[in-house]
């Protein structure tokens, strides 16, 4: 399956990695690309938890739910578990950053949809529709 995280993606998980760091006062140490998780968060040389990280480009409000893979929760919900710590699911959109645990969102409406922009039917998969009222800001995020 490729990879499609770029240079670019790379970047957003650096800004969001230091917005998480400064709201929550934690170290942030960033995983290789193809991990499970894109960061590692810890205090007082504690691990605290996993984050996947994900960026929109729209406003928080413009749909109803936001959508990720089941499969990806999933992993990142057991990795947290084997390492007893929380796995946790950020997102930068335009306007806001926001967090939800990864473990309570597989809790949510899951259907069959996926990215059909990109021709790969590897993109379509169950994926959990997180109501967007149910996101957390994280502050000064």
């Amino acid at each position: 399956m490729p990879l499609y995280e770029t240079a670019e993606d790379r970047l957003e998980e650096d800004g969001v990695s230091d917005q998480l760091q400064a709201a929550w006062d934690l170290d942030v140490w960033s995983f290789a690309p193809t991990s499970t998780g894109d960061l590692l968060l810890g205090k007082d040389g504690k691990l605290r938890a996993i984050c996947e990280v994900k960026r929109r480009h729209n406003l928080l409000n413009k749909y109803e739910t936001y959508i990720i893979s089941r499969s990806k929760l999933e992993g990142l919900s057991a990795m947290a578990a084997a390492l007893n710590t929380k796995g946790l699911l950020a997102v930068q959109f335009d306007d806001v950053l926001v967090w939800h645990d990864a473990t309570d969102a597989l809790a949510y409406d899951t259907r069959w949809g996926g990215r059909y922009d990109r021709e790969d039917w590897n993109d379509l998969e169950l994926m959990v529709h997180i109501p967007i009222d149910k996101l957390k800001i994280v502050k000064g995020g």
